[in-house]
């Protein structure tokens, strides 16, 4: 059911004909989704269709079309590069407000080490331009296409990244708030008129409100600029790339070092991320799910992928990761190399044989200071995978058992036969910011188009709930709204749904904007 007409031409007079559509073509590429499907037949790809979808071209477009979503009592869902399901309008009724015309850098503050950028505005980007510069920034697990300010402000921020670069949401700094009532905040230093370099204060911070772990998710109104913070980047102002996709290798650099590193079992496993964590010489770390992930992303395509599988050419043992260096001098290099060995040499690990073949220590080292894995190796086996319960945010101990805990819940379903058994048993895993935080979320394939298949993966995912509540461990953003978990499992972390609804209803009063991703004044959270 299309818009009345008449609120449609009142659309019109916002941003103009050619950046508003009610056309079925446009609405159903805008309810298509290959993550996230509701059935196992081809059109259950396509989730709820939006009634409209407006482009926006500034934040006064953006604050005059919420608070006409208030006045007629339409809902919207702000949406910028679409990365998941959950991006996509909840419920009929809905529009979409597209970002995509809001695509510019703003300011780029090279000694506060900052970039503020508009919601189209992607990792790549950021990444390209701080490079140059000796800066950069935490590219995202899903894509380095992905935007930035989606990223810090209303998503998850995971990222192999992280050790150095810090979880996303840390690293927003002032940002400007179109809330869903249409009444523009601007956060942190940039409210008091003193600029983007702090996302604190004066005053309380609003960045727990504004996202807490997993963000909003379009739950809480637009976001429509935002500073984020740059790191230093000790590498080349451009990394040498040669081949053309799918087999794309990056020259590592003379002070930079790629190697995947494999323990006995998981206790040396833990210790030795614990040391490299504490002793400061990282760039990146990721258990890269196994060759589950990895190998599906240094190979060009699945028959590549088995034969190579078949002679157990990608085969790591389990307990393994994988590490970057990046040093200023040759001085630098030599004590990070030292203090690696003499870490191995500790934990009785050491640098395993799979990781130094050519193509895939060039391929896997690209994916390591960029976004952890190309998501076409994950969706490459059976065009589809779900993340299940066994997730979190914690500790390193934590989580290096959440991977323990999936490795015995994947080895199950594998047996059974309703999950692809590649030989991986083992799922994504990293270090934040100087060891002091981890995560882990563990994938699996299956086929999206065998009803009992799809049917099972409801179960995997209660499994995984099951796992994580009683273990006990942080459940991360599997919590967030998007994931189903929100209203279930809040009662066993602080009773934390009942607080966001509190927020809902203060910012959000006439629900405006949709809350399917977060959390619903109507919600009933079990007790």
């Amino acid at each position: 059911m299309a818009l009345a007409k008449e609120l449609y031409r009142e659309l019109q007079d916002i941003v103009g004909p050619e950046y508003l559509s009610e056309e079925k073509v446009v609405m159903d590429g805008y309810a298509w989704h290959g993550f996230g499907l509701l059935g196992p037949e081809p059109e259950d790809r396509f989730q709820t269709v939006p009634e409209a979808v407006v482009l926006p071209g500034s934040t006064e477009d953006v604050q005059a079309i919420v608070k006409w979503a208030n006045r007629r009592g339409v809902q919207f869902k702000p949406q910028v590069t679409a990365f998941g399901a959950h991006a996509n309008v909840g419920k009929p009724g809905q529009i979409i407000l597209d970002l995509r015309r809001m695509n510019r850098i703003l300011e780029f503050d090279e000694k506060n080490m900052y970039m503020v950028v508009e919601p189209y505005v992607s990792f790549i980007t950021v990444m390209a331009e701080a490079q140059k510069r000796g800066l950069y920034v935490n590219g995202l697990g899903s894509g380095s296409h992905v935007s930035v300010l989606a990223s810090i402000t209303s998503m998850h921020g995971n990222n192999c990244l992280a050790i150095t670069q810090g979880y996303s949401g840390r690293n927003l700094l002032g940002c400007e708030w179109v809330l869903p009532t249409g009444d523009i905040v601007r956060t942190g230093a940039l409210g008091s008129g003193a600029g983007w370099f702090s996302g604190d204060g004066p005053g309380p911070s609003l960045r727990g409100v504004i996202r807490g772990a997993g963000g909003a998710m379009g739950g809480l109104g637009v976001f429509t600029k935002a500073a984020v913070h740059l790191h230093p980047w000790p590498g080349p102002a451009e990394i040498k790339v040669k081949g053309v996709s799918p087999y794309y290798n990056g020259e590592i650099p003379p002070l930079m070092e790629y190697h995947l590193l494999e323990f006995p079992d998981w206790t040396s496993y833990g210790a030795a991320q614990y040391k490299l964590a504490e002793s400061g010489i990282l760039f990146s770390i990721q258990k890269g799910g196994g060759p589950g992930t990895v190998g599906y992303s240094v190979t060009g395509n699945n028959n590549e992928y088995y034969e190579a599988w078949k002679k157990g050419e990608l085969m790591p043992p389990v307990s393994s990761f994988a590490i970057t260096l990046n040093a200023y001098s040759e001085k630098e290099h030599a004590y990070q190399v030292k203090t690696l060995n003499q870490i191995l040499a500790d934990t009785g690990g050491r640098i395993s044989p799979v990781g130094e073949k050519t193509d895939w220590k060039e391929r896997d080292f690209l994916h390591l200071i960029k976004n952890c894995f190309t998501l076409r190796g994950a969706y490459r086996p059976t065009g589809q995978f779900v993340v299940d319960s066994v997730i979190g945010n914690d500790t390193i101990g934590s989580t290096v058992l959440g991977v323990e805990k999936d490795v015995e819940l994947r080895d199950i379903w594998m047996e059974k036969g309703f999950i692809l058994n590649d030989g991986t048993h083992s799922g994504w895993q990293s270090v934040f910011e100087g060891g002091h935080m981890a995560l882990h979320e563990c994938g699996q394939d299956y086929d999206p188009f065998n009803k009992v298949t799809y049917q099972q993966m409801y179960q995997l995912l209660r499994d995984g709930n099951k796992i994580a509540v009683e273990t006990p461990m942080s459940l991360g953003w599997s919590l967030s709204g998007a994931f189903g978990g929100i209203t279930s499992l809040s009662r066993h972390f602080c009773d934390y749904a009942h607080w966001m609804q509190q927020v809902k209803i203060a910012l959000d009063p006439r629900e405006a904007s949709d809350p399917s991703g977060y959390i619903s004044a109507h919600d009933v959270i079990r007790k």
